[in-house]
């Protein structure tokens, strides 16, 4: 199998723009979802098992770069508190800064505290969940229009019947 064929069926070149804004969208819904540390595993299990873009998911799943992870999940817990009603003191929040930095993420103590401000897990998950599915619903069609725009500037067709081990180069 020539290096060209194997980079094309990795990446689903072929793929219908359809498809590749699908996998984009479930791509940016992953990781904006409340699974952080798990959302290139995720993305990476959803593409294999559904036969979807790789390298769209993953670009979907990386676009919650480093400097947009804190205002978001900051404005997805709000939301989740509002969804839910939960109200948090200012100390607490305090104390679990202090507990993070002080004792670390991985220490009994810290696990502890979050376990006991159940509300405030509660309105992360949904929050972010919520949030994510907002994302994903909203990307699809905008990259759909992208990527059939770019196909059409680059002369390419927007549907490639048929499956890709049958196409010649």
């Amino acid at each position: 199998m020539a290096l060209k064929e194997l980079i094309r069926k990795l990446l689903h070149i072929e793929d219908t723009p359809e498809r590749t804004a699908l996998a984009y969208a479930i791509g940016v819904f992953v990781g904006f979802s409340p699974f952080l540390g798990f959302h290139t595993l995720c993305g990476i299990a959803i593409a294999f098992a559904f036969g979807l873009n790789r390298f769209a998911i993953l670009l979907g799943v990386w676009s919650n770069v480093p400097w947009w992870v804190v205002p978001y999940y900051w404005a997805a817990t709000w939301v989740g508190m509002q969804m839910t009603g939960f109200r948090i003191e200012k100390e607490i929040v305090e104390k679990t800064f202090r507990l993070a930095v002080g004792e670390g993420l991985l220490s009994s103590s810290f696990r502890d505290h979050l376990i006991a401000q159940w509300g405030f897990f509660l309105s992360f998950n949904l929050g972010s969940l919520v949030l994510a599915v907002l994302l994903g619903v909203a990307v699809y069609p905008l990259s759909l229009r992208g990527i059939k725009l770019y196909r059409a500037r680059k002369g390419r067709k927007s549907h490639f019947p048929g499956p890709i081990a049958t196409l010649k180069e």
